[in-house]
């Protein structure tokens, strides 16, 4: 079991009573995003918080930090299509950065890496059935495609947003979300 909180990120045995700090040495860490992945036969967990560098946790749980700084202060995080995808940066609001493929941690664009930018600010990404839903807040876009030979956006909506990327669900088949009309 892991989980966040201030500056430190724990972990427990489940069942047990007791947590141990795995990690300590983020700053000014916001709200923690995980996302789950196999990639290379290993189970892992991607831990964003808005601010850090993205952490990667192995089935050992041992911490290695994203090295690319084009990720780092990420607050969203989804792995779609065998690539993890990076949005939510305050530098760069309109931008979602993708990996190599099978590497959270490549970025070079001449093995498949890359970055994609919409028209308005992003406040959720969340894989949906075979497509990759960008969340913004006042549009909405979808992300089809494998590989970055083969990625494109198109547009779902431009007349509702997500106020609040925590609200986005699957749910009974569908995505449902905050919209700022309820």
């Amino acid at each position: 079991v892991l989980a966040a909180r201030g500056t430190s990120i724990y972990s427990a045995t489940p069942g047990g009573s007791s947590w141990t700090s795995i990690d300590s040495g983020r700053t000014s860490a916001g709200k923690y995003t995980f996302e789950r992945f196999n990639f290379d036969g290993t189970d892992k967990i991607v831990v964003v918080d808005g601010t850090n560098a993205p952490t990667v946790f192995n089935s050992s749980l041992s911490a290695t930090d994203v090295s690319d700084s084009s990720v780092a202060g990420a607050k969203f995080v989804a792995s779609f299509k065998n690539h993890m995808f990076y949005a939510g940066k305050s530098t760069t609001k309109q931008e979602v950065v993708f990996s190599e493929p099978f590497n959270e941690d490549g970025f070079n664009s001449g093995s498949g890496a890359g970055s994609i930018k919409v028209d308005d600010e992003i406040t959720g990404i969340k894989v949906f059935r075979d497509n990759l839903f960008i969340f913004c807040e006042t549009r909405i876009f979808k992300l089809a495609g494998t590989s970055s030979t083969n990625f494109a956006v198109s547009d779902v909506t431009r007349n509702i947003g997500c106020i609040n990327g925590d609200t986005i669900q699957e749910f009974a088949g569908d995505l449902i979300f905050l919209g700022p009309d309820g």
